[in-house]
């Protein structure tokens, strides 16, 4: 028996199942930049939840759903990849950028020129995209600080943190671009 063959009888069944869910379906498997990657997902699907002209508490309210999915996959996820990944916060589990994603984009209120409007509900899911993987990148405080905490917390609230101070430069942002 080749090493590959062995390799594979000796990864416990559902490895292959957890490593594509904690990867983001694989994109956090993506180099270089694994966590760019990964945000490109949540920014996709908010594109599209612009684009279709959902409203705002309509966006919202998925947004919500969805970061908290992510954010209980991760929790519970966590300790899983970091054993597997062998690192505290495993670069190749991106279902905190989901979460820290759209927890960005929660009741950001959408110009109504872009609802509809393919290129501009697309700048505005890149321009969060770009915000978000800015302030993921710095760790402003708390950020670095949360992404100390012991098993999946540590890998999320980082991340959720990064997103809510992303989501108050965008309230700020986007009451003195459209005046209200």
């Amino acid at each position: 028996m080749d090493t590959q063959e062995e390799t594979q009888t000796q990864t416990p069944v559902g490895h292959t199942w957890l490593k594509w869910v904690v990867s983001g379906w694989g994109l956090g498997l993506l180099r270089p930049a694994p966590g760019s990657w990964g945000s490109c997902a949540p920014a996709i699907i908010f594109w599209g939840l612009i684009y279709f002209s959902l409203s705002d508490l309509m966006r919202s309210i998925i947004c919500v759903g969805l970061a908290l999915l992510a954010s209980i996959l991760t929790v519970l996820l966590g300790p899983w990849a970091q054993k597997y990944f062998q690192k505290p916060d495993p670069g190749s589990m991106v279902l905190d950028e989901f979460a820290g994603y759209w927890i960005a984009c929660l009741f950001i209120r959408v110009p109504s020129q872009a609802s509809g409007n393919i290129w501009l509900s697309w700048l505005m899911a890149a321009g969060i995209y770009i915000l978000f993987r800015l302030f993921d990148t710095i760790k402003l405080p708390p950020c670095r600080a949360l992404e100390k905490l012991p098993r999946g917390w540590g890998i999320l609230l980082d991340d959720i943190a990064a997103g809510v101070q992303v989501n108050i430069v965008l309230q700020i942002l986007l009451r003195v671009i459209f005046k209200g």
